[in-house]
């Protein structure tokens, strides 16, 4: 696909109405989808557009956006918008990330789940943009490694903190890339277009079906259904175990009393859930 080619600025989720990009002249809308096509299509929102590439793409051109804002893209995609918006090249916007010298791009990384950890609360799936994450409630859930972009957004909505980044070391060229970053883009259209009809049906935001009777099949064998107190007393437990594993992180840095005082309050009220949640031995005299 031509990056001058304006066909992808059409049949846009309602998200992106406000953009009113059907209006925009012509030169405006070449500019748009040509920085557009060369954005990593994260989703991100680090550029500070919490809706995605393309309103950042938008932003550049109608509202003279600085042009090195796209974190994940690094210095390679912060040339080529300094190209096509014929302007000077700037330095791109730092990560936390190390550059790869031969990109120019942060490192790739992708999220992983601690499955001990997991409690099944389904926050994380809606959170993802590209609908990488899989599961059911109550049922431990899997990231599809290949569709993850590093984006982190599901890191804020675990609320026991059992997903975490991963460096993703590969080489691809950059045909494939444009490939990858295409098919990202459409599934976040796609995953757009499917919450804006749960917002008008009322329904609950879900994951695939297909998806999640798979992950059910291969969960029910090793997992039985939690009632409701069961699952409350698993879910405090798990924040209580993630407490406790930064804390412990924090003394082993410096003695601290009082962190200390509170490691031991948390150890005991985990100890006092573990021992509510264990099951009674069966009488087997009847």
């Amino acid at each position: 696909m031509s990056i001058t080619d304006t066909e992808r600025l059409n049949n846009l989720p309602i998200l992106f109405d406000s953009l009113n990009l059907e209006n925009l002249n012509e030169d405006a809308r070449i500019a748009i989808a040509a920085i557009d096509a060369v954005l990593p299509q994260t989703q991100c929102g680090l550029c500070g557009h919490h809706d995605g590439c393309l309103p950042y793409a938008h932003g550049i051109v109608i509202h003279g956006e600085a042009i090195n804002l796209c974190v994940p893209g690094g210095q390679a995609v912060s040339d080529q918008i300094a190209n096509i918006a014929k302007q000077p090249k700037k330095p791109a916007t730092p990560s936390k990330w190390a550059t790869n010298p031969n990109t120019q791009r942060p490192i790739e990384v992708r999220a992983i789940i601690d499955e001990t950890n997991c409690i099944g609360c389904t926050k994380c799936i809606p959170a993802c943009p590209v609908d990488a994450i899989i599961g059911s409630a109550k049922q431990m859930h899997s990231i599809i490694t290949d569709l993850c972009t590093g984006c982190e957004l599901c890191l804020p909505a675990c609320p026991v903190d059992c997903i975490d980044l991963s460096p993703h070391a590969r080489t691809i060229d950059d045909n494939k890339r444009q490939h990858e970053e295409q098919h990202l883009r459409n599934r976040y259209h796609q995953h757009l277009h499917r919450v804006a009809k749960t917002i008008k049906t009322g329904s609950k935001p879900v994951v695939s079906t297909i998806e999640s009777a798979m992950v059910n099949a291969l969960n029910s064998s090793q997992s039985a259904n939690i009632d409701e107190t069961a699952a409350k007393n698993t879910i405090a437990a798990a924040k209580l175990r993630s407490k406790i594993k930064k804390i412990t992180k924090q003394l082993a840095l410096a003695n601290n009393p009082s962190l200390q005082t509170t490691l031991e309050q948390l150890t005991q009220e985990l100890a006092k859930l573990e021992n509510h949640s264990t099951p009674p031995n069966k009488d087997t005299h009847g």
